[in-house]
């Protein structure tokens, strides 16, 4: 009886991240880059094979995955790849993200989203929070919080991607 119960629990929890990822790939809007350009999300991740990263400055994980983050794009910017960094800061840490992005020399997109209005399109309870889309527009990466090393098998994953789609 507990071992029928406990399959069903996870039966159930498998089929609810599998319904989650697949909302996250209906997902559209228009968000305004801190460059001052416009994009339309939909078209983003039709293009190339796209990253999206939930942070904050206040987030020391989050600081840190971006230097892996950046690397990761320096690498394969040139091969179909792009990421576009969602800074999750108050309205009023606007001009430090700005200035924190420049001194970094992160040269990936980067929006603001000061009232979590496009985190919580993704149902994000935590930053950081990750989504590798393929070139169709489907989820096929998700990770909520980093680890050091987390950005190995995410580069696996990009690579494997890229090939199959080159």
């Amino acid at each position: 009886m507990i071992k029928k119960r406990i399959k069903y629990y996870l039966l159930l929890l498998v089929i609810l991240a599998f319904n989650s990822l697949q909302a996250q790939d209906n997902i559209d809007f228009n968000i305004k880059l801190i460059s001052g350009t416009e994009i339309q999300f939909s078209e983003l991740i039709a293009k190339k094979v796209t990253l999206v990263n939930f942070w904050a400055l206040w987030c020391k994980p989050c600081r840190i995955e971006m230097k892996a983050l950046k690397e990761l794009h320096e690498k394969y910017r040139n091969k179909g790849f792009e990421i576009l960094g969602i800074n999750q800061d108050t309205p009023r840490s606007s001009a430090k993200v700005e200035s924190y992005i420049n001194v970094q020399n992160i040269d990936y997109k980067i929006a603001l989203d000061p009232n979590k209005e496009y985190f919580e399109l993704f149902n994000g309870q935590v930053v950081p929070l990750t989504l590798l889309y393929d070139k169709s527009g489907k989820v096929i990466y998700k990770n909520t919080g980093y680890l050091p090393g987390d950005e190995f098998k995410l580069e696996e994953i990009i690579k494997k991607i890229l090939e199959e789609n080159n």
